[in-house]
Order: structure tokens, then sequence, then C-alpha cells
């Protein structure tokens, strides 16, 4: 496993040819609550672009460095997962990168579980496909 590969338990079902890259690591919130991303491992092997230090804001040139080197696979049947939390530039930059090599990039977004009394920490992934293809 590489040094951005990240373990998570996976479902049946597991696409393993797609990768969900996560745009940065999740980590530990001030609450103590640390983001489950088990339901997106059925969308496909997972793998980190930034590790929380990387710190994308401050050196912005470096991250898309980083976020090329990454993404250098990214295809249509790849997703984009941001857990949030961490510094939006991120997210910015790892969508322009994915959509350089696709014209298609899937973004994982969290569906939260409204039978769930106002828990924002139970609910599923669901698939956004943005087509970057497509004129106006």
């Amino acid at each position: 496993m590489g040094c951005r590969d990240i373990n998570v338990k996976t479902q049946k079902g597991n696409k393993m040819d797609s990768t969900v890259y996560i745009v940065t690591r999740p980590t530990e919130n001030k609450f103590g609550w640390t983001p489950d991303l088990t339901d997106a491992a059925r969308y496909g092997k997972m793998q980190v672009v930034f590790e929380p230090d990387d710190r994308p804001q401050f050196n912005p040139n470096k991250a898309i460095t980083t976020a090329h080197d990454v993404l250098t696979n990214f295809g249509p049947d790849d997703y984009l997962l941001w857990a949030g939390g961490s510094d939006p530039i991120a997210v910015m930059i790892c969508t322009a990168i994915a959509s350089e090599n696709s014209d298609i990039v899937n973004v994982l977004r969290w569906e939260r579980n409204f039978d769930e009394v106002r828990d924002r920490r139970k609910g599923w992934y669901m698939p956004v496909k943005l087509n970057f293809g497509e004129g106006l």
C-alpha cells in the first residue's frame, strides 16, 4: 500500500477498477469525530491526494504538482471525494486536474440520513456526474 493509499473496510460490490480519490485525508474534528468513508469504498479503491499537513492554500504550486502526480490516471469511472473539514482550495485543484484528464468527473456527495434526528454522521455517499465535455 502506497503512502497515499487509505485503508477502509470495503463493502460487497466494490468496483475495484475504479478509484475514489480522497481530496484530503480526513482527521478528527474538534468534537472528536472522524468521517467514516466505509460507504464510499463501494465505489472503488481509495487513494488520498493530499495529507492534512500539505496545506494547498499556502503552497498552491506544490499542490498542483502533487495533484497532477496522484490524479495522473483519473478517468471517467473514478471519483473525487471531499470529506470536508480541510482547505476548499484542495477541492478546486483536484477538480481542475481531474477535468484535464477526463471530461467526466464523478464526485461523491454525502447524503445525510434524514430518518436519524439531527445526526449528520449517518448517511451515505451519492455519486454526482460532472460532464465538462458538454457545451453550454
